[in-house]
């Protein structure tokens, strides 16, 4: 039966090769896809991991809350395992002052790896050295008409801090949405500790090093042993302090199935195209093996291991050609888009080197849908061919 089904397929070259091209394109496009997809969603993820570390200590009910009192707690000595990173952050509202100018402002204390980490979003200057320095958005400090080495006051009363500093602004911030731009002011914890609240943080970031992106049984662990000893805390994975891209995750298996669905649907009805063609052609030939002896069902498998020979073959072509670009996309590759966009995509402080990321699941996806679509796209042209008549079917004339 493959050795009819093989003879078959060589018989019309021309057919056979474009049907076979095709699906294989698919494949390579496929796997191209998945690549890209999987290296841009890790960006993604790594970005929004970045800013706000594996696990986030915070006050217990802190989305209903709103006064910083409340918010604020002494941050407790955490059980972390080695090699762990805790840094204390401190956010709050003030007034921002600048000679006869003022603006509302969200400010956030930062320790030193903290401000390390906005220096992709420097705009100009350099970032705090010390005490007393700070950064703006770069809109808040057109607003204020401040520049690099001037003074601004900040004003907070009713806190239990100092509510009044000064700082010199040293650096300035680009960052992606204007109304952001021009209400953010960034300074070191202790100027803020001392402005908002001694000693005291809105919240604890913890970072893991070892513990990779989509690693969550051990984040699961480590955070109920935390809460356990934090009594009228909260301790959150960073999938659940931003519940918002949270629900992105679990949509990832469905989009990248829908996408690789479409795809093959095209190659589907081509190939549907080619059996069908197929078939008319060989009316005659169908009625003079079913005179002969052979059965219903197997004539349609024959028709059967036609599709799955010609889609196996160029599957695997396509399946070659996509791995080997793969190979080169996880070593890093920029993506080609106009430099207007680069910028957009910089903003949001996405990197421009991307890793292509590929594993088992996707190409068993790919290789299933093949296999599929090959069976799909069968079941029609052999549904016919099981039906037809041997004499009649030998004085079919096309």
């Amino acid at each position: 039966m493959l050795r009819l089904a093989w003879r078959n397929l060589l018989r019309t070259p021309g057919r056979s090769l474009t049907t076979g091209g095709v699906v294989a394109l698919v494949v390579f496009l496929s796997i191209l896809f998945l690549s890209v997809y999987g290296g841009a969603m890790d960006a993604f993820f790594r970005l929004l991991l970045e800013r706000t570390g594996h696990l986030v200590v915070r006050v217990a009910g802190y989305r209903d809350l709103e006064d910083l009192d409340r918010l604020a707690f002494v941050p407790p000595a955490l059980d972390l395992p080695p090699g762990a990173q805790v840094e204390g952050v401190l956010e709050g509202v003030a007034l921002v002052i600048a000679g006869d100018r003022s603006r509302p402002a969200s400010l956030t204390g930062l320790t030193e790896p903290g401000f390390l980490r906005q220096k992709r979003l420097l705009k100009a200057g350099r970032l705090p050295q010390g005490p007393g320095e700070a950064l703006l958005g770069e809109a808040l400090a057109r607003a204020l008409r401040v520049g690099l080495g001037e003074e601004v006051v900040v004003y907070a009363p009713g806190g239990l801090g100092l509510g009044i500093v000064a700082l010199r602004v040293v650096g300035l911030l680009d960052l992606p949405e204007t109304s952001l731009e021009a209400r953010t002011l960034l300074l070191p914890l202790a100027d803020a500790q001392a402005l908002l609240a001694p000693g005291r943080v809105t919240r604890l970031e913890v970072r893991l090093p070892e513990v990779g992106l989509y690693q969550l049984a051990p984040l699961e662990a480590l955070k109920a042993r935390l809460a356990a000893g934090l009594p009228g805390l909260s301790v959150e994975t960073w999938l659940e302090a931003n519940p918002t891209y949270a629900a992105i995750l679990p949509l990832y298996d469905v989009v990248m199935a829908v996408y690789l669905g479409f795809f093959f649907v095209l190659a589907g009805l081509i190939l549907l195209n080619a059996l069908y063609l197929s078939l008319v052609e060989r009316v005659r030939e169908f009625g003079l093996m079913a005179a002969l002896g052979l059965s219903g069902s197997q004539v349609m498998a024959l028709v059967f291991w036609e599709s799955l020979l010609l889609v196996g073959g160029a599957a695997l072509v396509g399946l070659g050609l996509g791995l080997l670009l793969y190979l080169e996309l996880k070593e890093g590759f920029r993506l080609p888009f106009p430099q207007w966009i680069l910028e957009q995509y910089r903003e949001f402080g996405l990197p421009e080197v991307l890793y292509g990321r590929l594993g088992v699941k996707e190409v068993l996806l790919t290789l299933g849908y093949s296999v599929g679509v090959a069976l799909g796209a069968a079941l029609w042209p052999a549904w016919l061919a099981r039906r037809l008549e041997p004499v009649e079917a030998m004085r079919y004339v096309p």
